[in-house]
């Protein structure tokens, strides 16, 4: 795989994770915190979770974004477990995981604009991926879910967008739910 291809299924899957994000952005209060169980996350609790996980992620884009205007199109190697991160978070894949208790959102007071809060921080990020160095996509980050995990920069850009998306279609289940107000 070379980095373009990289950059390019990380802009793939964000362009659908964006157009899924504008279903959400007219839902009332209601809707955004409406519970099919009180055990299941809310449409709002979604996003929060998404944020919470995804400003983490912010800060490592920052400081490895480039001011050259060209970039050089690289050979570019996932990491065993960034592979392994990456398949367990594609939407398609039925095994839930645990959510460390500061990425989880459950009782989180969540406003309307949650979904237009994720949009801003959606394009920030997508705004720091496009300026940044392919050289350094294979530079190692912590995972902020555990400390002992590592993996590169490139495999943080495709969990970030399957997590997003799997989280989006859990929110569209939600409100496809029987019993979702409709207002």
């Amino acid at each position: 795989m070379t980095t373009d291809k990289l950059l390019k299924s990380f802009l793939k899957i964000s362009v659908e994770v964006e157009k899924s994000s504008e279903e959400f952005l007219k839902l009332s209060y209601n809707q955004i915190n409406w519970r099919a169980t009180d055990s299941q996350w809310s449409i709002g609790e979604c996003f929060e979770h998404l944020i919470r996980t995804n400003s983490k992620y912010i800060t490592e884009f920052q400081k490895n974004k480039s001011y050259s205007v060209e970039k050089a199109n690289m050979n570019f190697k996932h990491t065993l477990i960034g592979k392994f991160v990456i398949y367990s978070m594609k939407p398609d894949n039925k095994r839930r995981t645990k959510t460390p208790s500061s990425f989880n959102p459950m009782r989180s007071v969540i406003t309307e604009s949650i979904a237009k809060d994720f949009l801003n921080q959606n394009k920030e990020i997508l705004e720091l991926v496009k300026n940044i160095d392919p050289a350094k996509l294979k530079v190692k980050i912590t995972s902020p879910f555990a400390k002992f995990v590592r993996y590169n920069i490139g495999d943080s850009l495709l969990i970030i967008a399957n997590h997003n998306l799997r989280h989006l279609k859990q929110a569209g289940r939600v409100m496809k739910s029987e019993k979702f107000p409709a207002s």
